[in-house]
Protein backbone atom coordinates (compact mmCIF):
# COMPACT_ATOMS: atom_id res chain seq x y z
CA UNK A 1 0.00 0.00 0.00
CA UNK A 2 1.22 3.47 -1.10
CA UNK A 3 2.14 5.80 2.13
CA UNK A 4 0.88 9.03 2.36
CA UNK A 5 3.11 12.09 2.91
CA UNK A 6 1.87 12.18 6.50
CA UNK A 7 3.44 8.73 6.82
CA UNK A 8 6.43 8.99 5.27
CA UNK A 9 7.35 12.47 7.32
CA UNK A 10 6.81 10.31 10.32
CA UNK A 11 10.01 8.66 9.16
CA UNK A 12 11.93 11.02 7.67
CA UNK A 13 15.27 9.65 9.45
CA UNK A 14 14.66 5.76 8.50
CA UNK A 15 17.06 5.34 11.66
CA UNK A 16 14.10 5.88 13.79
CA UNK A 17 13.07 2.53 12.37
CA UNK A 18 16.04 0.51 11.69
CA UNK A 19 19.29 0.50 9.42
CA UNK A 20 23.13 0.81 9.71
CA UNK A 21 25.60 3.21 11.30
CA UNK A 22 29.34 3.17 11.45
CA UNK A 23 31.86 4.28 13.85
CA UNK A 24 35.27 3.11 16.01
CA UNK A 25 34.96 1.36 19.08
CA UNK A 26 38.07 2.01 21.12
CA UNK A 27 40.04 -0.88 23.41
CA UNK A 28 40.20 -1.32 25.89
CA UNK A 29 38.41 1.41 27.40
CA UNK A 30 36.76 4.67 26.32
CA UNK A 31 39.33 7.10 24.54
CA UNK A 32 41.54 4.11 24.20
CA UNK A 33 45.99 4.04 24.77
CA UNK A 34 48.11 6.00 22.65
CA UNK A 35 49.18 4.44 19.47
CA UNK A 36 45.59 2.19 19.32
CA UNK A 37 43.14 3.71 16.73
CA UNK A 38 40.49 1.48 17.52
CA UNK A 39 38.38 -1.31 15.68
CA UNK A 40 36.17 0.77 12.51
CA UNK A 41 32.77 -0.87 13.42
CA UNK A 42 29.04 -1.16 11.85
CA UNK A 43 26.26 -0.87 14.29
CA UNK A 44 23.44 -2.58 12.40
CA UNK A 45 19.88 -2.78 13.84
CA UNK A 46 17.21 -4.81 12.23
CA UNK A 47 14.32 -2.99 14.22
CA UNK A 48 13.12 -5.97 14.68
CA UNK A 49 14.80 -6.53 18.19
CA UNK A 50 18.25 -7.86 16.73
CA UNK A 51 21.35 -5.71 17.05
CA UNK A 52 24.23 -6.52 15.96
CA UNK A 53 28.27 -5.07 15.15
CA UNK A 54 30.26 -5.80 12.48
CA UNK A 55 34.12 -5.74 12.65
CA UNK A 56 35.16 -4.37 9.70
CA UNK A 57 38.16 -4.06 11.27
CA UNK A 58 38.37 -7.46 11.83
CA UNK A 59 37.29 -9.26 8.12
CA UNK A 60 33.28 -8.00 8.71
CA UNK A 61 33.00 -10.34 11.20
CA UNK A 62 29.82 -9.74 13.67
CA UNK A 63 30.72 -9.39 17.65
CA UNK A 64 28.17 -7.94 19.56
CA UNK A 65 24.74 -9.39 19.33
CA UNK A 66 21.37 -9.18 21.18
CA UNK A 67 17.84 -9.43 20.84
CA UNK A 68 15.90 -7.31 22.34
CA UNK A 69 16.63 -7.52 25.80
CA UNK A 70 18.83 -10.73 25.28
CA UNK A 71 22.67 -10.76 24.80
CA UNK A 72 23.32 -13.95 22.28
CA UNK A 73 26.90 -14.08 21.82
CA UNK A 74 29.66 -15.03 23.85
CA UNK A 75 32.49 -11.97 24.30
CA UNK A 76 36.21 -13.42 25.43
CA UNK A 77 38.16 -11.23 27.94
CA UNK A 78 40.40 -10.07 25.15
CA UNK A 79 37.90 -7.12 24.13
CA UNK A 80 37.56 -5.93 20.51
CA UNK A 81 40.57 -4.27 19.37
CA UNK A 82 42.39 -3.81 16.00
CA UNK A 83 43.99 -6.39 13.47
CA UNK A 84 47.60 -6.90 13.76
CA UNK A 85 49.95 -8.45 11.56
CA UNK A 86 51.65 -9.33 14.56
CA UNK A 87 49.30 -11.99 15.85
CA UNK A 88 48.37 -14.31 13.17
CA UNK A 89 51.32 -17.03 14.33
CA UNK A 90 50.77 -20.28 16.17
CA UNK A 91 47.94 -19.75 18.76
CA UNK A 92 48.27 -15.86 18.11
CA UNK A 93 44.38 -16.29 17.33
CA UNK A 94 43.54 -16.97 20.88
CA UNK A 95 45.06 -14.00 22.13
CA UNK A 96 43.49 -11.17 20.01
CA UNK A 97 39.63 -13.28 19.83
CA UNK A 98 36.83 -11.21 20.43
CA UNK A 99 34.83 -14.13 19.86
CA UNK A 100 31.31 -12.55 19.08
CA UNK A 101 28.04 -14.01 16.98
CA UNK A 102 30.12 -14.93 14.09
CA UNK A 103 33.88 -15.64 13.84
CA UNK A 104 34.83 -16.50 10.32
CA UNK A 105 37.79 -18.73 10.06
CA UNK A 106 40.28 -19.52 6.80
CA UNK A 107 40.75 -18.88 4.64
CA UNK A 108 43.82 -21.11 3.81
CA UNK A 109 43.52 -22.95 7.53
CA UNK A 110 41.04 -23.94 10.18
CA UNK A 111 41.51 -25.96 13.47
CA UNK A 112 44.47 -26.08 15.41
CA UNK A 113 48.07 -24.99 15.08
CA UNK A 114 49.73 -27.71 13.16
CA UNK A 115 52.48 -27.78 10.10
CA UNK A 116 51.23 -28.88 7.23
CA UNK A 117 53.31 -29.75 3.64
CA UNK A 118 56.20 -28.13 5.59
CA UNK A 119 54.39 -24.69 6.36
CA UNK A 120 53.27 -23.79 9.63
CA UNK A 121 49.32 -23.18 9.96
CA UNK A 122 48.17 -20.55 12.43
CA UNK A 123 44.94 -21.60 14.82
CA UNK A 124 42.20 -21.07 12.49
CA UNK A 125 43.93 -19.03 9.74
CA UNK A 126 44.18 -15.06 9.48
CA UNK A 127 40.88 -14.13 8.21
CA UNK A 128 39.43 -12.64 11.71
CA UNK A 129 42.51 -10.87 11.97
CA UNK A 130 42.47 -9.05 8.95
CA UNK A 131 40.51 -5.78 8.38
CA UNK A 132 38.19 -5.65 5.50
CA UNK A 133 37.57 -2.62 3.73
CA UNK A 134 33.88 -1.03 3.52
CA UNK A 135 32.96 -0.71 -0.50
CA UNK A 136 29.15 -0.24 -0.29
CA UNK A 137 26.48 0.50 2.20
CA UNK A 138 22.74 0.73 1.60
CA UNK A 139 20.19 1.40 4.23
CA UNK A 140 16.47 1.39 4.12
CA UNK A 141 14.60 3.68 2.22
CA UNK A 142 11.02 4.46 3.33
CA UNK A 143 10.31 6.81 0.58
CA UNK A 144 11.59 4.94 -1.94
CA UNK A 145 10.03 1.51 -0.70
CA UNK A 146 13.04 -0.45 0.17
CA UNK A 147 13.28 -2.20 3.16
CA UNK A 148 16.66 -3.43 2.51
CA UNK A 149 20.31 -2.80 4.42
CA UNK A 150 23.11 -4.17 3.58
CA UNK A 151 27.11 -3.95 3.76
CA UNK A 152 29.81 -5.08 1.18
CA UNK A 153 33.06 -5.66 2.21
CA UNK A 154 36.47 -6.92 0.70
CA UNK A 155 39.08 -8.63 2.79
CA UNK A 156 42.55 -9.34 1.56
CA UNK A 157 44.42 -11.89 3.17
CA UNK A 158 48.13 -12.87 1.74
CA UNK A 159 51.84 -12.92 1.81
CA UNK A 160 54.37 -11.13 -0.11
CA UNK A 161 54.22 -14.29 -2.42
CA UNK A 162 51.99 -16.85 -1.63
CA UNK A 163 48.73 -17.48 -1.21
CA UNK A 164 46.98 -14.45 -1.46
CA UNK A 165 43.06 -13.98 -1.00
CA UNK A 166 40.40 -11.90 -1.79
CA UNK A 167 36.99 -12.38 0.29
CA UNK A 168 34.03 -10.05 -1.16
CA UNK A 169 31.46 -10.25 2.15
CA UNK A 170 27.85 -8.62 1.62
CA UNK A 171 25.86 -8.70 4.79
CA UNK A 172 22.22 -8.21 4.39
CA UNK A 173 19.02 -7.65 6.66
CA UNK A 174 15.39 -6.66 5.98
CA UNK A 175 13.94 -4.31 8.17
CA UNK A 176 11.40 -5.99 10.53
CA UNK A 177 13.07 -9.34 10.27
CA UNK A 178 15.47 -10.74 12.94
CA UNK A 179 17.47 -12.85 10.52
CA UNK A 180 21.52 -12.05 9.31
CA UNK A 181 22.15 -13.08 5.64
CA UNK A 182 25.98 -13.99 4.80
CA UNK A 183 26.92 -14.19 1.36
CA UNK A 184 30.89 -14.90 1.17
CA UNK A 185 33.18 -15.26 -2.62
CA UNK A 186 36.67 -16.48 -1.35
CA UNK A 187 38.67 -15.93 -4.44
CA UNK A 188 42.89 -17.42 -4.81
CA UNK A 189 43.72 -14.23 -7.06
CA UNK A 190 47.71 -15.74 -6.59
CA UNK A 191 49.07 -17.97 -9.41
CA UNK A 192 49.44 -21.10 -7.35
CA UNK A 193 46.91 -24.08 -6.08
CA UNK A 194 46.74 -23.59 -2.52
CA UNK A 195 44.86 -25.26 0.28
CA UNK A 196 41.63 -23.99 0.94
CA UNK A 197 39.53 -24.53 4.49
CA UNK A 198 36.21 -22.40 5.61
CA UNK A 199 34.60 -22.23 8.76
CA UNK A 200 31.98 -19.94 10.14
CA UNK A 201 32.25 -20.38 14.39
CA UNK A 202 28.88 -18.99 15.35
CA UNK A 203 29.38 -18.46 19.22
CA UNK A 204 26.13 -18.29 21.63
CA UNK A 205 26.96 -16.85 25.05
CA UNK A 206 24.73 -16.35 28.22
CA UNK A 207 21.95 -15.33 29.46
CA UNK A 208 20.35 -17.01 25.86
CA UNK A 209 22.73 -19.73 26.30
CA UNK A 210 21.96 -21.32 29.42
CA UNK A 211 21.33 -24.20 31.82
CA UNK A 212 19.10 -26.74 30.10
CA UNK A 213 19.00 -24.83 26.51
CA UNK A 214 18.72 -27.23 24.35
CA UNK A 215 21.32 -28.13 21.12
CA UNK A 216 19.17 -28.34 17.75
CA UNK A 217 20.89 -31.37 15.76
CA UNK A 218 20.78 -34.70 14.63
CA UNK A 219 22.39 -37.83 12.32
CA UNK A 220 25.45 -39.63 12.78
CA UNK A 221 27.86 -37.87 15.22
CA UNK A 222 31.71 -38.37 16.84
CA UNK A 223 32.78 -36.25 19.53
CA UNK A 224 36.97 -36.37 19.68
CA UNK A 225 39.24 -37.57 20.01
CA UNK A 226 38.60 -40.19 17.07
CA UNK A 227 39.03 -43.31 19.64
CA UNK A 228 38.08 -45.98 16.21
CA UNK A 229 35.09 -47.04 18.44
CA UNK A 230 31.39 -45.05 18.28
CA UNK A 231 30.11 -43.60 21.99
CA UNK A 232 27.31 -45.15 23.45
CA UNK A 233 24.31 -43.66 22.37
CA UNK A 234 23.28 -41.64 25.84
CA UNK A 235 26.96 -40.09 26.33
CA UNK A 236 26.87 -38.64 22.49
CA UNK A 237 22.91 -37.02 22.80
CA UNK A 238 24.08 -36.13 26.32
CA UNK A 239 25.92 -33.01 24.71
CA UNK A 240 22.98 -31.64 23.23
CA UNK A 241 21.32 -30.36 26.63
CA UNK A 242 23.43 -27.34 27.83
CA UNK A 243 24.69 -27.78 31.79
CA UNK A 244 25.30 -25.14 34.46
CA UNK A 245 28.97 -25.79 33.80
CA UNK A 246 31.38 -29.07 33.29
CA UNK A 247 34.33 -29.29 35.65
CA UNK A 248 36.43 -31.00 32.65
CA UNK A 249 36.31 -27.71 30.89
CA UNK A 250 38.14 -25.96 33.41
CA UNK A 251 41.63 -24.46 32.32
CA UNK A 252 41.52 -25.29 29.05
CA UNK A 253 39.17 -27.80 28.59
CA UNK A 254 36.15 -28.14 25.60
CA UNK A 255 34.64 -31.10 23.93
CA UNK A 256 34.04 -31.05 20.05
CA UNK A 257 31.29 -33.39 18.74
CA UNK A 258 31.04 -33.65 14.52
CA UNK A 259 27.78 -34.05 13.54
CA UNK A 260 26.23 -34.98 9.92
CA UNK A 261 23.10 -33.26 10.05
CA UNK A 262 20.33 -34.45 7.15
CA UNK A 263 19.26 -31.60 4.78
CA UNK A 264 15.60 -30.71 3.41
CA UNK A 265 14.28 -30.46 -0.33
CA UNK A 266 16.48 -27.40 -1.14
CA UNK A 267 19.72 -29.38 0.15
CA UNK A 268 19.87 -26.79 3.44
CA UNK A 269 20.68 -27.83 6.43
CA UNK A 270 19.07 -26.50 10.21
CA UNK A 271 20.76 -26.62 13.39
CA UNK A 272 20.72 -23.83 16.19
CA UNK A 273 19.72 -24.20 20.01
CA UNK A 274 16.52 -23.17 21.83
CA UNK A 275 15.82 -21.85 25.12
CA UNK A 276 12.47 -22.47 26.53
CA UNK A 277 12.75 -20.60 29.89
CA UNK A 278 12.90 -17.71 27.72
CA UNK A 279 11.13 -18.87 24.61
CA UNK A 280 13.72 -17.83 22.44
CA UNK A 281 15.68 -19.79 20.12
CA UNK A 282 18.37 -19.46 17.34
CA UNK A 283 18.55 -21.17 13.65
CA UNK A 284 21.52 -21.54 11.17
CA UNK A 285 20.58 -22.51 7.72
CA UNK A 286 23.56 -23.25 5.23
CA UNK A 287 23.74 -25.15 1.60
CA UNK A 288 25.40 -28.61 2.80
CA UNK A 289 26.84 -28.58 -1.02
CA UNK A 290 28.88 -25.27 0.29
CA UNK A 291 29.63 -26.67 3.60
CA UNK A 292 29.55 -30.12 4.02
CA UNK A 293 30.99 -31.14 7.73
CA UNK A 294 29.31 -29.60 11.06
CA UNK A 295 31.37 -29.63 14.66
CA UNK A 296 29.36 -28.22 17.72
CA UNK A 297 32.52 -26.69 20.20
CA UNK A 298 31.50 -26.77 24.08
CA UNK A 299 33.37 -24.92 26.88
CA UNK A 300 31.34 -25.12 29.95
CA UNK A 301 33.81 -24.01 32.72
CA UNK A 302 33.04 -23.46 36.02
CA UNK A 303 35.03 -19.96 35.90
CA UNK A 304 32.98 -18.19 33.70
CA UNK A 305 33.71 -19.39 29.87
CA UNK A 306 30.58 -20.45 29.34
CA UNK A 307 30.03 -21.26 25.35
CA UNK A 308 28.84 -23.51 22.17
CA UNK A 309 29.74 -22.45 18.98
CA UNK A 310 28.29 -24.05 15.96
CA UNK A 311 30.60 -24.41 13.06
CA UNK A 312 29.91 -25.47 9.60
CA UNK A 313 32.43 -25.78 7.70
CA UNK A 314 34.39 -26.70 4.18
CA UNK A 315 37.91 -28.77 4.85
CA UNK A 316 39.30 -29.67 7.54
CA UNK A 317 39.77 -28.88 11.22
CA UNK A 318 41.79 -31.55 11.87
CA UNK A 319 44.67 -31.52 8.65
CA UNK A 320 44.86 -33.81 6.21
CA UNK A 321 47.34 -35.62 8.16
CA UNK A 322 44.91 -36.86 10.78
CA UNK A 323 41.81 -36.44 9.25
CA UNK A 324 40.31 -39.84 7.31
CA UNK A 325 37.52 -38.09 5.56
CA UNK A 326 37.64 -37.38 1.88
CA UNK A 327 36.62 -33.81 2.60
CA UNK A 328 39.81 -33.60 4.23
CA UNK A 329 42.13 -32.25 1.36
CA UNK A 330 40.58 -28.59 -0.04
CA UNK A 331 41.88 -26.37 -2.54
CA UNK A 332 41.75 -23.25 -5.04
CA UNK A 333 43.28 -23.45 -7.91
CA UNK A 334 44.84 -19.74 -9.71
CA UNK A 335 41.57 -17.85 -10.22
CA UNK A 336 39.21 -20.47 -8.26
CA UNK A 337 36.04 -18.86 -6.43
CA UNK A 338 34.25 -20.01 -3.95
CA UNK A 339 30.75 -19.39 -2.22
CA UNK A 340 29.50 -19.59 0.97
CA UNK A 341 25.92 -18.59 2.25
CA UNK A 342 24.72 -18.41 5.79
CA UNK A 343 21.96 -17.48 7.16
CA UNK A 344 21.38 -16.84 11.05
CA UNK A 345 17.70 -16.36 12.20
CA UNK A 346 16.56 -15.42 15.55
CA UNK A 347 13.40 -17.22 16.75
CA UNK A 348 11.03 -15.63 19.28
CA UNK A 349 7.95 -17.94 20.97
CA UNK A 350 6.56 -21.85 21.03
CA UNK A 351 5.74 -21.69 17.42
CA UNK A 352 8.82 -20.46 15.88
CA UNK A 353 11.24 -22.72 18.04
CA UNK A 354 8.77 -25.79 17.28
CA UNK A 355 9.46 -25.37 13.57
CA UNK A 356 13.27 -25.77 14.23
CA UNK A 357 12.74 -28.71 16.27
CA UNK A 358 11.38 -30.50 13.37
CA UNK A 359 14.77 -30.95 12.55
CA UNK A 360 15.87 -32.50 15.72
CA UNK A 361 16.10 -36.00 16.66
CA UNK A 362 18.85 -38.19 18.06
CA UNK A 363 22.69 -38.41 17.28
CA UNK A 364 23.94 -41.70 15.71
CA UNK A 365 27.01 -42.78 17.48
CA UNK A 366 29.83 -43.64 14.58
CA UNK A 367 33.50 -43.81 14.92
CA UNK A 368 34.52 -40.60 13.34
CA UNK A 369 33.12 -38.24 10.55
Amino acid sequence: MAQTKTEIKQYENPLQLGGIRTGTLDHPQAGGRPGNLGCPVAWVDTGAGLRFTVAIGRGGDIVDAAYKDTNLAYLTPNGLRAASKEEQQGDDWLHAWAGGLVTTCGPETIGRARVEDGKEMPLHGRYSNTPAELVGMENPDQVAGRDEMSLSLVTRVCDVSVPVFEVRRTIRCKLGVPEIHIHDEVTNVGDTTVAHNWLYHVNLGYPFLDEGAKLVYRGKAAALPFTGKPMSTERINGFKLVPASNPKHAGSGEDNVFVDPPTDNHGLAHVGLVNAKRQLGLELVYAKKQLPRFDNWQSFSPSGRYVTALEPFHGSLLGKDNDPSKLAVTTLGPGEKRSYDLTIRVLDGKTQMDALMKHDGELIPVAGL
